[in-house]
């Protein structure tokens, strides 16, 4: 697997960020038996891969089994940089739901030998990128083939409201000025009933994964949006086990139910 770290100027950010990207190469055992994986006609599935709140890009590479994820199920992972945006175009100028939805697939589709066609492009995130990985799948039906999210949190205003004072997110008080809290964009339940109408109308709807620890601090702020997304007949899988909101619970579920439900190997 070769990773790379790529550091450029972003329309949408008005600034430059970083992004990380692990393409599959061949392993020491496939180059022995001549086995090439750089074929210059083919294009890889994508998958956007979106860190939590305090995090970045990176924590991905730190983690995950990257390497293992990459070159079993060959696909190019994109891991970029959100700061605390929760993947939104915030109040004050950084648009980051833009920029990951448009702006970033089309660097990279241009830059990379990646996939262009919807089926080949998935989204996964952790925490906060859980959330976001939802939104923005959601929001862009069209884009993806599929969405997973680990411990996101789907009631963010009730998340809010809890741990605003007295956490790390008073030093970020563009959260308290979110749009669309309520039946708009960031209100999760709003856009479980667009999916289930888009749905209705015959139309696709990416089929959704959510996994959650039952110790999670997390764990209250995700089952009201995950009864709403079973009672409404959404291709929804949840699972939840023991362990706590930490890649020690996440990566079983990474490598042994998220990676078969988009891949289905």
């Amino acid at each position: 697997m070769a990773i790379m770290n790529i550091n450029f100027t972003s329309r949408c950010l008005a600034m430059k960020t970083s992004v990380w990207v692990a393409y599959p190469t061949p392993t020491l055992g496939e180059m022995m038996q001549r086995k090439d994986k750089y074929d210059p006609e083919k294009r890889w599935p994508v998958v956007y891969m979106l860190h939590g709140a305090g995090g970045d890009g990176f924590e991905w590479i730190q983690r995950a089994d990257m390497e293992q994820l990459c070159c079993q199920y060959g696909f190019i992972a994109v891991m970029p940089d959100a700061a605390l945006s929760c993947y939104n175009d915030t109040p004050y100028g950084a648009k980051y739901y833009t920029y990951i939805s448009e702006e970033l697939p089309a660097m990279i589709e241009a830059t990379f030998h990646a996939s262009t066609d919807a089926k080949d492009r998935y989204i996964i995130g952790y925490s906060m990128g859980g959330f976001g990985a939802v939104k923005i799948g959601l929001m862009n039906p069209d884009r993806y083939c599929k969405i997973a999210s680990l411990s996101g949190c789907m009631d963010m205003a009730g998340f809010i409201n809890v741990f605003e004072n007295g956490s790390i997110f008073t030093i970020h008080t563009s959260l308290s000025d979110w749009p669309d809290m309520k039946d708009g964009d960031n209100d999760m339940l709003a856009l479980l009933d667009k999916a289930a109408a888009r749905k209705a109308a015959g139309k696709y709807v990416p089929p959704m994964y959510h996994t959650i620890g039952k110790q999670d601090f997390i764990y209250a702020f995700s089952q009201e949006w995950r009864k709403k997304a079973q009672s409404l007949g959404l291709d929804f899988t949840y699972t939840e086990g023991d362990g706590v909101h930490d890649f020690s619970y996440w990566n079983g579920r990474i490598i042994n139910e998220i990676m078969p439900f988009f891949f289905g190997k």
